[in-house]
Order: structure tokens, then C-alpha cells, then sequence
């Protein structure tokens, strides 16, 4: 064998059985000791793991470890049973001894004072002496090994019945210590809260006798299930307080060990899982999310998807194990039946959901190999998966899709969701009302009772009475709540919890796509507005966008206003004016055409402009005298905006001329547009011409 970093284990626990796979996935050798040949049958010996079986003694220990640092030993793993006490000091002479590094990989042992139904003994000879004077049936959990030293003592052996492994010195044991056959159950663990209860009931124990031996041996479990049938829990309690490392942290300290070596291998980066969970109750988790956070070693989310999980993973234990039958296609059910209840056993479940937090913990701890991130909802909804899949693109990602509030609150409603358009309200700018102007039925999340209410009131301002609102609070939930009524009727709303919101108008119909508004659709007075037909060119020229920022200066009636917010909808239109009976104007058609993304500046450009987001397109229509300080300031803020200038004298065009020679502002384009309206006279239509109007518009980034 050539010299390479290598381990040695002796594994007499599941966490042996872990650090085996841990070893192989990441391809660096160990050699594994295990003493019977029911250990060896649970480890898959590989290129990268070879199995050792037999019990040793402190001699061969020694023999095995120098033998194995002649071939590049870096450490021994002493992963026995924390009752397994001659072993684990033999194990420290032998390295000692050999000059081995000594690594104890030890479970968290458990705070019996939470457990009522208990008493709690020092070892075996204890707990069967305790039993001898006691009256009732005996369930014994503690393993072959100790079997024959507590039945010694107990002189009604017809009272014990003891699970243990199938090994098959199992029935020999017992003979010899006169157990019939029926007294013995030869089963291969995990054992659920359920299933030790059926065992308990089965064999009307009135005692259930266990080692304390932390989460991962099912301990909790065995107690719960002991409290379920009132059958008292003879604790034998560790041996010895010893102090050691956690699996996960036995395998961190390996892989930075092997980070500059030829044992890291590419490939070896664990697979990550976005789940959506649904909306929070255990019924809206897939069973295919139940699956993922089963297989995980550690789940990550915010403390209330943390939750959801852990309510999600009993719920769907205890379900599955309840259902008992399998049909053929059923692989994925039967293979989550097979697990312990208690679903979050062993598992690291860790609080927090900024994506560059949870990008650097990921990379911190590359001892986990099946990482679940929870996410509300559905992981395409929303979510914060974008942000994630962008901080973790070096990952192996996988993506389980989760129901929807959207689709949830839909089939309650009774009401399809094709149709709707699917918004949130949550740490964004929402322009709801171009939403509804365009679909007439819009979906948004919401957050709490204030949010509801504030909604309600915002939807009245505009004059939105008859609109018909439906909220959503605490969705799947017991305290589930739906409403369904006018924006009045939420006024004063005050179910607390997270919400949502469909909105639906009455009559709706579809929207003129193509700007062009006609003249008589705005609230005139007597402020002057861009003609139809010039507004029309203009806005052409302008090239918006969705998601445009437009500044409107020297707005007027509000009419180029309008129509550029009405085209960005997603975006932001700010109206300019300095003139008061102007600004009150654009105020009255605003809530005409109901635009929340328009809002009105009163003031001179360019000092109005002080505060106001970067514009991409900016519109003059009427500049005050400072044509060039209102230039000046818009290219210096944006080099790439786009800018469309009307200007009717002569002198303006003149001015607007020089600057761009003066700036040497390349792709300018003039356009005069002369318009000509009919207008009726008697029995004829007469043609009168409108005043020239000269369409300047430069800037903006190619769209070649």
C-alpha cells in the first residue's frame, strides 16, 4: 500500500455508519474495525474503505494502528458506543502507545430531568436488581452483550423480553439464559416513538430498560413511547463523562485537513436542495420536500420555515407510518416509512435567510453532504431562491417546487389563476392599479392587518369603490381566515398574520396597447398640453421602456405625463411644474387614469430635480430659460439618458442647436411635424392648420 493520508475507525454506532459513507463520497481512505459480523454487513467495503472485523484487544489495537502509520495514518477515530467504556480505553492506550493522534467522535448526551416516567441507574447489575423487586412484564433495549448479566438477576425470566440485533448467536444467548423464543424480537433499528409503543403493548411490558445514548440511538423516542404506554423507563446512564467531538465536526476537521492534499477531490461538494414548503401547515409540504429534508444532514431557513419543517417532518412520519400499506409505485413513501419519527434527529437546523449568509456558512461547514434551504411558498414565486441560486452557482443545486399562496388562495376562492396577474407587495415598488388597468385581476402578498388596511385605503383614494378585494391571513393554517368584500369593508381590518390579496374589477376590458390618448380625455382648464398627434410622435421618439424613470418637464396638463406612466408600468413618472393651478391639474388626471407610479414635483427645473431618482428618459416641453442647465444637469447624472425636446420658436430651436454642436452630441434627430385638423363649418369640413412643432431627441443606449 502506498503512503496516503488514511484513517482508522472503530465504529460501533450509526455515526460509524455515516463517517463510512462521508469517506467513500469523498473518495479519502479508512480502514473501519467493527467487532461482529452483523457491523461488517452494514459497511460497504470499497476502493476507499476496507472493514476490519473481530474484537480486538489492546495489543491488536496497537499492532493495527503501527502497522497503518507506516502507510500515512493521520488519526484514529475512536466512534463506539459511549457505553462501550473497555474499548474506548484501550483504544486511548493503544494510541498513546503508538504515538497515534486520538480523535473520540461523541454524541451529546441528553438532559434526563426533562423525562418524567423515569429512573435512572448507574449500570446493569443496578437496573436488574431494581427490576427483581418490582412486578410486571420487562422490555430490554440494551443489546445482546448485556443481556445475560441483567437476566441473571431477574428469577422470573418469563417477565423479560429483549430486542435485539439479528445476529445469529442471538438464540444460542438466549437459550442459555432461559428466554423461549417469543421472549426474543431480533430486529435491526431505527424504531419509532410508534413502533416501541406497539412493542410495549405487544408484550404488556410495564418497563422499558435503555442506555442512555443521546438522539441519534433513538433514546427520545424509546422514553416517548414508554410515557405513551405508562410504562416506567430504567435509564442505565453513561459510564463515564467523557468530552469529545461531534460527527460534524469530526468531519470538518477532516476535509481541512485533507483541503492541500490529493484527497480533495472535485467533486466532492454537497448537493443542494431550494425547497418551497408551501405556505407553512405540514398538509402543504410534498411529499417529495419531506423526502429531501429526511435525507438532509442540515436544513436552512428562517426560524419560522424552520418550524414549518419540523412540523412537516412529524406530520408526514407519523401519517406514513399510520397508512401501513405500499402500492407498487410508492418507492419514495416506503423509503420515508423506514425512518424514525422523530424526523430532525441528528440534523444541524440552522436559523437565518440573507443569501450571502447563508452562502458563507455553506462553505464554512463542508462537512454536511445533503443541504436542504427552505423557502416559503414555491421556490419560483417569489422567492428568495434567485438570489441564492446566484450566490451558490459553484454548487450541485437541485429545486423541488412547493404550493404556491397564489394557487393555494385560488381554489379556495374557487376562481381560476391562469388569468390573474401575480404581484408582491414585499420590499418592492408595486404599481397595482397599471396591474389591474391591464389584466383586471391581480394577485399580490401582502404582510399584515396595517398592510391590508393601507391597501384599502390607497384603492379608495383613486376612487376604486366597487372593486371587489378578497384577503387571505395565515393560509393553511388552523386560524386560517378569507374575507371577501369591497375595499370599505377593510378599513379597519384587523386579523394579524401574514396575508394575501386578490383584486378583481368588475366589467373589465382590455386596454388601448398603443399610446395616443385623445385630447378630450384629459381634465384640460386653461393650462397648455401637447397636442394629441405631437404627443404621439414624441412619445415615439422617447423609446420607454417598462421600467423607464422618466422626468416630464414643464408638464402642463399632465397629458405626456400620463401617457409615459401608463407605458411604464413598472417604472416611475415624475411631472415637473412650477405653475400651482398646473400641478393641481396633473393631481385631478392622475387619479383620473389612476396612475400610482406618477408623481408630481412642484418646482423649477433643474433645482427640482434635487432628490429624485436617475432618470433614463427625460421629455421638455416647456424649460423655463434654463434649456441648458436642464441639459447639463440631466447628461452629467446619466450620460446615457434619452431626451426628446417640443420647442415651437424658432429662437428655442436655435438655442437647442447651438448646445448640441457646442456638447458635439452625435445621432440627433429633428423632426418638424406639422398638424392639420378638421374642423366643421355648416356642411363642410375645413382644414386649420396647428402651430409647427420642432421634435429634437438624442442620447440613449443603442439598440442596434
Amino acid at each position: 500500500m502506498k503512503k496516503e493520508m488514511s484513517y482508522l475507525v472503530f465504529a460501533g454506532t450509526s455515526e460509524g455508519r455515516q463517517l463510512a459513507e462521508f469517506f467513500q463520497k469523498h473518495q479519502i481512505p479508512a480502514q473501519f474495525c467493527v467487532a461482529t459480523a452483523y457491523g461488517e454487513e452494514l459497511l460497504e467495503q470499497t476502493d476507499k474503505i476496507w472493514v476490519h472485523t473481530g474484537r480486538m484487544d489492546e495489543v491488536q489495537m496497537q499492532a493495527c494502528i503501527r502497522e497503518m502509520m507506516q502507510t500515512g495514518l493521520q488519526a484514529v477515530i475512536d466512534a463506539t458506543h459511549p457505553h462501550a467504556v473497555d474499548v474506548t480505553v484501550n483504544l486511548k492506550r493503544a494510541c498513546e502507545a503508538a504515538g497515534a493522534r486520538y480523535i473520540r467522535l461523541l454524541r451529546k448526551s441528553l438532559d434526563l430531568s426533562e423525562y418524567d416516567h423515569i429512573v435512572t441507574v448507574s449500570s446493569c447489575q443496578e437496573a436488574a436488581e431494581w427490576l427483581e423487586t418490582q412486578q410486571g412484564n420487562i422490555f430490554l433495549t440494551t443489546g445482546l452483550k448485556e443481556l445475560p448479566e441483567i437476566a441473571a438477576r431477574i428469577t422470573d425470566k418469563s417477565r423479560l423480553y429483549a430486542r435485539v440485533l439479528p445476529q445469529p448467536e442471538a438464540f444460542t444467548v438466549a437459550e442459555d439464559i432461559g428466554l423461549q423464543k417469543k421472549q426474543l424480537i431480533c430486529m435491526q433499528g431505527p424504531f419509532s416513538r410508534e413502533l416501541n409503543a406497539a412493542m410495549l403493548r405487544e408484550t404488556k411490558a410495564e418497563f422499558l430498560v435503555t442506555k442512555e445514548s443521546g438522539a441519534a440511538g433513538g433514546f427520545a423516542d424509546k422514553v416517548q413511547a414508554a410515557r405513551d404506554t405508562k410504562a416506567t423507563c430504567v435509564v442505565i446512564a453513561r459510564p463515564t463523562q467523557e468530552t469529545g467531538d461531534s460527527l460534524e465536526e469530526v468531519e470538518r476537521m477532516i476535509l481541512q485537513e485533507c483541503q492541500n492534499t490529493e484527497h480533495t477531490a472535485a467533486g466532492t461538494k454537497p448537493e443542494i436542495t431550494f425547497l418551497g414548503i408551501g405556505m407553512g401547515a405540514p398538509e402543504t409540504m410534498t411529499l417529495e420536500g419531506f423526502c429531501a429534508c429526511r435525507e438532509a444532514d442540515c436544513i436552512i431557513g428562517a426560524k419560522r420555515m424552520l418550524e414549518a419543517v419540523q412540523n412537516s417532518l412529524t406530520h408526514w412520519s407519523v401519517r406514513k407510518k399510520s397508512q401501513g400499506e405500499q402500492t407498487e409505485n410508492d418507492g419514495n413513501a416506503a423509503a420515508c416509512r423506514e425512518t424514525e419519527s422523530c424526523a430532525c434527529d441528528g440534523k444541524q437546523m440552522v436559523s437565518m435567510y440573507l443569501s450571502t449568509q447563508i452562502a458563507d456558512y455553506i462553505r464554512e461547514h463542508p462537512e454536511y453532504r445533503h443541504i436542504v434551504i427552505a423557502l416559503s411558498g414555491d421556490v419560483g414565486f417569489y422567492s428568495g431562491a434567485k438570489k441564492l441560486k446566484e450566490a451558490l452557482a459553484d454548487y450541485p443545486l437541485r429545486f423541488i417546487s412547493g404550493i404556491s399562496s397564489g394557487v393555494y388562495f385560488a381554489s379556495k376562492l374557487q376562481t381560476s389563476w391562469d388569468d390573474m396577474q401575480l404581484t408582491s407587495m414585499h420590499g418592492r415598488s408595486l404599481n397595482l392599479l397599471d396591474a389591474l388597468r391591464k389584466s383586471g385581476k391581480v394577485f399580490t402578498l401582502a404582510s399584515d392587518a396595517k398592510s391590508i388596511r393601507e391597501l384599502a385605503a390607497f384603492l379608495l383614494s383613486y376612487g376604486l369603490t366597487d372593486l371587489t378585494m378578497s384577503v387571505g391571513t395565515n393560509l393553511s393554517y388552523p386560524e386560517e381566515s378569507i374575507t371577501t368584500g369591497v375595499p370599505s369593508d377593510f378599513a379597519a381590518y384587523s386579523v394579524e398574520g401574514v396575508s394575501v390579496v386578490l383584486l378583481q374589477q368588475k366589467n373589465h376590458t382590455e386596454p388601448v396597447v398603443t399610446h395616443g390618448l385623445p385630447d378630450a380625455a384629459f381634465i384640460r382648464a386653461k393650462v397648455p398640453m401637447t397636442k394629441e398627434e405631437v404627443r404621439s410622435i414624441s412619445l415615439s421618439k422617447l423609446q420607454l421602456q417598462a421600467d423607464s424613470v422618466v422626468y416630464d418637464v414643464g408638464a402642463g396638463t399632465g397629458s405626456v405625463s400620463i401617457e409615459a406612466a401608463c407605458m411604464a408600468g413598472r417604472g416611475i413618472v415624475y411631472a415637473i411644474e412650477q405653475k400651482e393651478e398646473a400641478v393641481a391639474l396633473i393631481g385631478e388626471n392622475r387619479r383620473k387614469f389612476g396612475l400610482s407610479n406618477l408623481e408630481i414635483i412642484h418646482g423649477k427645473a433643474p433645482d427640482a430635480f434635487a432628490g429624485l431618482e436617475t432618470p433614463t428618459h427625460a421629455f421638455l416641453g416647456g424649460t423655463g430659460g434654463n434649456m441648458r442647465e436642464i441639459i447639463g444637469w440631466l447628461r452629467e447624472r446619466n450620460p446615457q439618458i434619452r431626451i426628446v425636446i417640443n420647442c415651437i420658436a424658432l429662437e428655442t430651436l436655435a438655442e437647442i442647436t447651438a448646445l448640441l454642436k457646442e456638447w458635439e452630441i452625435p445621432d440627433v434627430d429633428i423632426a418638424s411635424v406639422n398638424i392639420g385638423k378638421a374642423k366643421q363649418l355648416g356642411a363642410y369640413h375645413l382644414m386649420m392648420g396647428q402651430n409647427p412643432v420642432y421634435v429634437i431627441s438624442f442620447g440613449g443606449k443603442s439598440t442596434s
